[in-house]
């Protein structure tokens, strides 16, 4: 008779220890967020990408110095074509697109009247209406002062653009045609 009582003191104990829940409310809700953030990310990626997918070539300036080849002393690499005060840049902010030449970006950078800007339409740069402007601008530049247009456009981006709509910007303007090398600038202002 006494073995009973423990017999089903037994059975209770392993009754209540089947019922427990395996996973805590805590553990519940950690997964829950988990899974709710793991939605979000991939809705968000999935609404800010575009449907065309490319390379978009750049020309980046990596040496400013011409360099002798080693390897044979008679073959010394020169430039095609170098940027000077009066190459055009393009700067890419959040709310505008931003043009003048170097010196305007570098040290006449506090004058007001020799850069051009353009603001977004509906928060997408006016890429087509700044070549526009760039060219006339350009034209202007070369009957008025004498400034022949060299080919070469620097684009700027600021730090709060996104890379996509950089990539958009350039390759806009290398569609067009209008300038020979589009290089991705930084550290100019």
């Amino acid at each position: 008779m006494a073995t009973l009582p423990v017999i089903q003191q037994k059975i209770y104990a392993t009754k209540k220890r089947l019922f427990e829940p395996t996973f805590s409310d805590q553990m519940l809700w950690c997964l829950g967020l988990c899974c709710v953030l793991a939605v979000i990310t991939f809705s968000g990626q999935l609404l800010t990408r575009t449907g065309e997918w490319g390379l978009i070539t750049l020309d980046l300036p990596v040496a400013s110095e011409p360099f002798a080849d080693e390897m044979r002393s008679s073959f010394k690499e020169s430039p095609t074509t170098t940027i000077n005060p009066h190459t055009v840049v393009l700067a890419v902010t959040p709310s505008e697109l931003i043009f003048g030449d170097v010196l305007s970006f570098t040290s006449q950078k506090n004058d007001v009247r020799n850069k051009y800007a353009l603001a977004h339409s509906d928060g997408s740069p006016q890429v087509n209406d700044a070549i526009k402007q760039m060219s006339s601008w350009q034209d202007d530049r070369r009957r008025r002062q004498s400034i022949r247009p060299d080919g070469i456009l620097v684009v700027l981006p600021d730090p709060g653009v996104p890379i996509a709509v950089v990539a958009v910007v350039v390759d806009k303007i290398k569609k067009t045609g209008s300038f020979n090398h589009v290089v991705l600038g930084g550290g100019i202002l």
